[in-house]
């Protein structure tokens, strides 16, 4: 199964963060498209946005990253069970030359006692620099499930790609927002894979973030 839905973007003020909202079309495809816009603009900032590279095609004809973007941590805004209103942050380093347009990132889910339903008209996406302005990102955010395979994954592809070369390092942080936290606490794992721009991305894994909920109940 293959879930879409088409999607606008708009920024909100949001606890100061940029938020993806979409206005729903059908059930099978998720999309959303904007320019990307600083939200404290600055001439050091709007370098981060000049595209510079293409992804590096080796002999395969596959399309990989020279330098891997870095999985930092994951962090849940709240942590107990079947809470609303929480966030799950994925933060990933971007080194100064990755070689690479980064296209797309992947997060799956793949241990916990439930399947987490994320709503992705709520997607979040933005870099942080370490000047500690915020910049806002475009791009689409997509459901997929394949029949043979229980687990959903989240795709967010980027348009334009995020450029490969940067004079500072940034952090790309990406915001998942669940329609409830798990009804059980425990361990939950979710994958994070990159893959670069071309026509034949060769997705690579980052790392797992590793979410913690509790029952305080008991």
């Amino acid at each position: 199964m293959h879930k879409k839905v088409m999607i606008a973007i708009a920024l909100l003020p949001i606890l100061g963060l940029p938020i993806f909202t979409f206005n729903d079309e059908n059930y099978h495809s998720k999309t959303s498209k904007v320019s990307i816009k600083p939200v404290n603009s600055s001439n050091m900032i709007a370098n981060l946005l000049i595209p510079t590279a293409g992804a590096v095609q080796l002999r395969d004809g596959k399309n990989y990253f020279v330098n891997l973007p870095t999985f930092l941590e994951a962090e849940s805004t709240v942590n107990y069970v079947y809470a609303r209103n929480a966030t799950y942050y994925f933060a990933i380093a971007l080194p100064k030359n990755m070689g690479a347009n980064l296209q797309s990132l992947e997060i799956l889910q793949t241990e916990g006692f439930e399947s987490i339903d994320f709503n992705l008209n709520e997607t979040i996406a933005y870099f942080q620099p370490e000047s500690g302005d915020r910049v806002a990102i475009s791009g689409k955010a997509e459901l997929i499930q394949n029949p043979d395979q229980p687990q959903k994954k989240i795709v967010v592809t980027f348009d334009p790609p995020i450029p490969a070369n940067s004079d500072l390092n940034r952090q790309l942080i990406l915001g998942l927002r669940p329609f409830r936290n798990p009804r059980y606490d425990g361990v939950y794992l979710f994958s994070v894979s990159a893959s670069p721009d071309g026509d034949r991305p060769n997705k690579q894994f980052l790392g797992y973030g590793r979410l913690n909920f509790y029952d305080f109940r008991r």
